[in-house]
Formats: C-alpha cells, structure tokens, sequence
C-alpha cells in the first residue's frame, strides 16, 4: 500500500460537490453551521467555542499530518455548487501503517439530501484510487442509524461492536467498527 503524500492534497469533485482541502479561511466559512448541537449527539466533541479556536484547529490540520507524523490528515470542506453554500466536512485519518478512517459531518440544514453519501462517494474513490490503499474505516456510535445506513449504502460491511467505546454526554457509547475493501469497491462501481 502506498502512503498519502501530504503535499499532493487537491480538490475533489463530483457533478456538484467540491471537496476542498480544509485551511484557516474556512474557519468563518463553517463556524456557524459547526454551532448545530445536532452534529454532536453522537461523538464525544462539542461545537467550537470560537471562529479563532477553529482557525487555528484549521491551523493544524493545513500541516496534513500529525505532529508526530505517524498519521495523514485529508479534511476537506463540501462544497455544493448548485446552492452556492457548505454543507459539511469529511475527512480520512491515514495511519503510516496502512490503517485509514473515515468520518464525515453534513450540517443538520442539508440532511436528508444525498449529500453525505455523494462526498463519501468521493473521498472512497480518491483514497482507493489515488492512494491505493486496501482497506478503508469507520467507526461510528451505534445509536446514530443514519450514519451506519450510509456506510451500508456504499458497500461498508459491520465488522464488530465495540461495547462501552467511549462516555461523553452522560452515556456509554457503542460503537460499530465498518470496513470496505477495495475490491468490494471496484465490483461495486462495475455494476
């Protein structure tokens, strides 16, 4: 498996989506959209306190790689041409031994409109194909139904349950662990 370079992250596209790499100025951009306590129900995060706290998490993430550098950072900004407006973000985390997660937000105002499942579409096409990885990942809290349809809309398969994975919110949280391997992706796109 070749390794994400972090000096070739470019723009992605679909017929109406632009994936653009994430960098300071989208802190604004996205900020209020991020405010949604919805996006939060099922992760341990809570919305930015600041647009200066997100820039400079947007800081961060420009470096496309962890300090340490043992992990690839690919987060991108969805872009929807036809509205003229954000309607998320998702990313892949890619460890340098081969392991790479996805994960992806859609602003609550935007559900319900193809668009997690077209920007996923994506991502899995431009990490397989670019990248050429083996085996893509997500794991997701399993009270969030609308999330583990999509990664099943896209051919991920359940792998295992995590029990008791995290606490946030005053719950235990579950969590699904999903895989997709790049063949079952390329059978997929032949059909």
């Amino acid at each position: 498996m070749s390794k994400p370079a972090t000096e070739s992250v470019r723009e992605l596209r679909s017929e109406t989506l632009i994936l653009e790499p994430i960098v300071q100025a989208h802190a604004a951009k996205l900020f209020d959209d991020l405010q949604a306590p919805e996006l939060y129900t099922f992760i341990p995060h809570n919305p930015p306190t600041s647009i200066e706290s997100l820039r400079a998490r947007y800081e961060r993430w420009e470096q496309r790689q962890s300090p340490d550098g043992s992990e690839i950072w690919l987060n991108f900004a969805v872009f929807h041409r036809p509205m003229n407006a954000y309607v998320g973000t998702v990313q892949a985390t890619c460890s340098k031994t081969g392991a790479t997660h996805i994960a992806y937000d859609i602003f609550p105002k935007y559900w319900r409109r193809g668009f997690a499942r077209d920007a996923c579409t994506v991502l899995v096409s431009y990490l397989f194909s670019e990248h050429k990885l083996d085996i893509i990942s997500a794991l997701l809290d399993t009270r969030n139904k609308a999330s583990w349809k999509l990664l099943e809309s896209l051919g991920f398969r359940q792998i295992r349950i995590l029990k008791n994975a995290d606490t946030f919110k005053g719950a235990a949280s579950d969590e699904f662990e999903y895989e997709l391997n790049q063949l079952d992706w390329k059978q997929r796109d032949s059909k």
